[in-house]
């Protein structure tokens, strides 16, 4: 057990709300080490309702329910890891010694090798001219029948062809570029852009700094700028029919509005979430669906903003998810937070508050390193499957030899 401890130490530094919990942790070390592990328990059971599905928290309430002789909850811990990560090897772990001989743990060895098969359904496209685009959102212009790609590195957005051949399309972004979309008229272009380390040209005095740009597109005359004060990530964004624009912020919990030409904030969700990822509107425009990276999916009703966590199958995992669009009374999600990295298509009632069942399309493939981002083209979802997130250095240096050109997926959903 305390070999974990040391393999998580490194995963706990640098995430949100760290400062909050290592009082808790090194408690928790500490009861662990002293065998006192009933308060280990209570300690673990305060550190995985702080912050649900984190790695080193998880696994080590699973490791204190076996010491206290739960095996029920024990195990059913360790399957939520062996979702969200086969490669973890509680295997020859001695805290789970008392459960090994128990037929759910067997059961568990053969999920977590199971997990690791291959399934194939999305196919390569179209492969960028641009290295070293680093793209995360796309879009596909109907109307006007081309496709624009967002940059990360480059602060900047691109218009590229069938052949991948890119081309600068708008250039005057301050900050890394996210999420592309339009309204239904293709009259306008809404863009999220953050200050981020992996953009060239990156200080720590615009460290956080956001902003929403929106663009005529027949003439890419900037229209406007849309700010906020205070520390912000806005990863994606909705526009619908009306032309109201809903934006994510994946450094505060807060889904932000544009209105009155002003950009406020439309529902607060810090004291319930932790890192808002997509954002999906139902076709009736409705309900909004907001990814959590560790929490899952939240429905909220447009009118009433009253929120409902969607409830995952106990065969499932709801962490990681990243990109997200709605299709068919149906939710599919590319959780690039998961191991391995897989895209799953979420089923909804006639009520579109439950989940009713899943379907995983695309699983354990090598060209996944990493996807995020997706839109839809009729019945078809388009994603680069490769944006290069893994391979900065610790200066934020992007390391072209590790990565291949941006590579468009498509993924026919019917």
């Amino acid at each position: 057990m305390m070999q974990k401890f040391r393999l998580f130490v490194l995963l706990l530094i640098g995430v949100s709300g760290f400062g909050q919990t290592k009082v808790l942790y090194n408690q928790s070390v500490e009861a662990y080490k002293s065998k006192d592990y009933v308060l280990f328990l209570k300690l673990a059971k305060q550190l995985d309702s702080i912050r649900p599905t984190h790695p080193a928290y998880t696994y080590n309430l699973a490791s204190a329910y076996s010491l206290n002789g739960k095996i029920e909850e024990a195990l059913s811990v360790l399957k939520k890891i062996v979702l969200a990560n086969n490669t973890i090897a509680f295997e020859d772990d001695a805290d789970f010694e008392s459960i090994k001989m128990e037929g759910s743990f067997k059961d568990l060895l053969a999920l977590k090798a199971s997990q690791s098969k291959t399934i194939e359904t999305s196919v390569e496209k179209i492969r960028l001219s641009e290295k070293d685009l680093h793209p995360e959102g796309l879009l596909y212009l109907q109307k006007r029948k081309f496709w624009l790609a967002s940059s990360i590195r480059n602060k900047k957005i691109v218009s590229f062809d069938e052949n991948g051949k890119c081309s600068d399309w708008f250039t005057e972004c301050s900050y890394s570029v996210f999420a592309l979309k339009t309204d239904s008229d293709e009259k306008y272009l809404w863009v999220a852009c953050s200050a981020i380390p992996e953009m060239k040209g990156f200080s720590k005095e615009i460290d956080g700094k956001s902003e929403i740009l929106k663009i005529e597109i027949a003439t890419k005359k900037l229209i406007k700028r849309y700010a906020v004060d205070g520390n912000h990530v806005f990863g994606d964004l909705i526009v619908t029919k009306n032309n109201e624009v809903y934006i994510s912020d994946s450094a505060e919990p807060i889904i932000y509005k544009i209105e009155k030409e002003n950009l406020v904030v439309w529902k607060d969700l810090r004291k319930e979430a932790f890192n808002l990822q997509g954002i999906a509107l139902n076709k009736k425009e409705s309900k909004l669906f907001v990814a959590d990276y560790l929490k899952g999916i939240i429905s909220i009703d447009i009118k009433s903003q009253k929120g409902n966590w969607l409830e995952f199958s106990e065969e499932t995992s709801k962490k990681g998810i990243d990109g997200l669009v709605f299709y068919k009374n149906s939710l599919i999600a590319i959780q690039n937070g998961v191991v391995p990295i897989r895209i799953v298509r979420y089923n909804l009632d006639e009520t579109e508050t439950k989940i009713i069942d899943f379907k995983v399309l695309d699983n354990n493939r090598e060209e996944f390193n990493e996807p995020a981002l997706a839109t839809l083209v009729k019945n078809k979802m388009y994603f680069f499957a490769n944006s290069p997130w893994k391979f900065y250095d610790k200066d934020f240096q992007l390391d072209e030899s590790k990565f291949e050109n941006p590579k468009l997926f498509e993924l026919d959903l019917d």
